[in-house]
């Protein structure tokens, strides 16, 4: 057995300290991608029970009335200055158009948008976005030209370089 001197133990103790820096922690493999937000409107009782699905998800919620000039000013222009999050809504067209442009100045985009979703499909893009960190497939389902004013948009505004789609490269390059 070779005897170990101050430079070599220290060489190890460095090397080993920067690997761990390096290294994301094993309990947050497993988290999926976290929400920032779960924006929703308060008018409309399916995305009251759309919040309430969040919170029981431990995702902070913003409820709004149509208006998100105080959510942008408050909080989101100040969370953004430190860098792109994930967002999830259920609002109204024009709500959402807002927050996306907002978003795209910040280096996000429109990663899924479905209209008038039922709570059953909203209930399925919590689970599955925040279990495995990955959005549903199809997700870009839109026709909000058409849409009323009561009309609701379930959408995930996320980080340009997120990921998109469900499973690995060789089941999307199969699909």
């Amino acid at each position: 057995m070779r005897q170990s001197s101050r430079r070599i133990f220290l060489k190890y103790a460095l090397g080993g300290c920067a690997a761990g820096a390096l290294i994301r922690p094993l309990s947050s493999q497993n988290t999926g991608m976290p929400y920032y937000k779960a924006v929703f409107d308060e008018r409309f009782k399916v995305a009251r029970a759309f919040a309430a699905e969040a919170t029981m998800r431990a995702i902070p919620t913003a409820g709004i009335r149509g208006d998100v000039t105080s959510l942008f000013f408050n909080d989101l222009d100040l969370r953004w200055k430190q860098g792109p999050v994930w967002l999830i809504g259920l609002t109204t067209p024009a709500s959402l158009f807002c927050v996306h442009l907002l978003a795209r100045d910040q280096g996000m985009r429109l990663r899924l948008c479905r209209t008038n979703p039922d709570i059953n499909a909203v209930t399925g893009v919590l689970d599955v976005s925040v279990l495995d960190g990955t959005l549903p497939r199809g997700g870009m389902t839109m026709h909000v030209a058409s849409s009323g004013p009561s009309d609701l948009v379930l959408w995930i505004i996320a980080p340009s370089r997120a990921p998109i789609g469900r499973g690995s490269a060789k089941e999307t390059a199969n699909a």
